[in-house]
């Protein structure tokens, strides 16, 4: 090799390690458009795109004050309706049956008819009379009637009244000597006034229970 070729030998062995090294940096390196000139490394960053991140459990939340004030509430209704069905279970005592039974029997205006509620109540009724510890209980049924039509007009409507009530306790075997009636037509009102709610309260059959019978003014069967 001469002195003369030397130079140009190193030369390009100069220019092929450029070349080799523009190569090796030429995917780890951009220009910054903002300046053409400089050369920006950055560093490669490895991320798994398969990899979710672990799940972190969520803590529960506290009760609200107003869930658990509910929950007492509804423990309070099933205790209340308990307390109900209980205080329903327990007998009634003598004096709230008798009570009960012997409830006035409403009319609807200018009639005598009895309801199913009505029949079933002095069904009851008589069946109570009936036992041995009441054989000495005799019942008086007053009819009477609300402040409308004449006097004549509501004794008798009275004594259908009361009339009406003594065959359904017969019906129910009640004897008829046990039994009396009599009819005030209106002249003894229950409620005074001429509202429809103190016309419904007078038209009505009384259930009086009495040892001994008390004189009447007018009587029928």
């Amino acid at each position: 090799m001469s002195a003369r070729s030397f130079p140009r030998l190193f030369l390009l062995s100069l220019l092929n390690l450029l070349l080799l090294a523009g190569c090796a940096i030429k995917g780890s390196v951009r220009l910054d458009p903002r300046e053409p000139e400089q050369l920006i490394f950055e560093s490669e960053v490895l991320v798994s795109e398969d990899l979710d991140p672990p799940a972190v459990p969520k803590p529960e939340a506290p009760e609200a004050p107003a869930e658990r004030e509910e929950k007492n509430s509804d423990t309070s209704e099933d205790e209340k309706v308990n307390l109900e069905t209980k205080a329903e279970a327990e007998p009634l005592t003598r004096e709230e049956l008798i009570e009960k039974l012997t409830r006035p029997i409403y009319f609807a205006l200018d009639d005598a008819s009895l309801s199913d509620q009505q029949k079933e109540q002095l069904k009851q009724l008589a069946s109570f009379l009936l036992a041995p510890e009441n054989e000495r209980l005799n019942l008086r049924i007053e009819g009477h009637c609300d402040d409308r039509g004449t006097r004549e007009y509501n004794f008798a409507l009275g004594e259908r009244r009361a009339a009406v009530i003594s065959q359904q306790l017969r019906i129910s075997g009640f004897p008829k000597d046990r039994l009396k009636t009599i009819s005030y037509g209106k002249e003894r009102l229950a409620y005074s006034g001429i509202s429809e709610f103190a016309r419904a309260r007078n038209r009505r059959g009384e259930l009086i229970l009495k040892p001994v019978f008390e004189p009447a003014s007018k009587a029928q069967d």
